[in-house]
């Protein structure tokens, strides 16, 4: 099992960062990997919504476990070969803007031990981490200038 502790500021609202942010659709639009999202059923960012997405073979389901608009998302990611997700993200109003900070954790089914490590390096990535967060602040700051 591993995490990873990342963090941005955007120039934006809360509000306006969750919007972008919780949005299935716009997936595709910062996070890396070119994900396809296949499936969506239920409000964006509503407890118990759920989407499916896609990279390449590989797909995963996210499903929000808990949320308080716009301030706390969290969602859990049942992903291919048994990866397990747990993304906690916190929206604070900061310096006229607001501080997303996120809190990922991997987790994998025992016969996987052998290969866990390897495929934490791959979804536990910080510098991919920073990239979609950078993505998604030029998007949100885009959309709100």
């Amino acid at each position: 099992m591993g995490s990873l502790d990342l963090s941005v500021w955007i120039k934006a609202t809360p509000a306006q960062v969750w919007r972008v942010y919780v949005d299935p659709s716009r997936v595709p639009d910062w996070q890396t990997g070119k994900p396809v999202v296949t499936r969506v059923e239920g409000a964006p960012g509503q407890v118990g919504s759920t989407y499916v997405s896609s990279r390449g073979r590989l797909s995963a389901t996210t499903v929000v476990l808990s949320a308080e608009s716009p301030s706390e998302l969290v969602t859990r990611t049942d992903a291919s070969f048994g990866l397990r997700l747990d993304v906690t993200s916190r929206l604070d109003e900061e310096s006229g803007g607001t501080q997303l900070r996120i809190h990922a954790r991997a987790r994998w089914r025992p016969s996987l031990a052998p290969i866990a490590r390897l495929a934490e390096l791959a979804i536990l990535n910080p510098r991919e981490g920073r990239k979609e967060l950078a993505n998604l602040k030029s998007l949100v700051e885009q959309l709100h200038p």
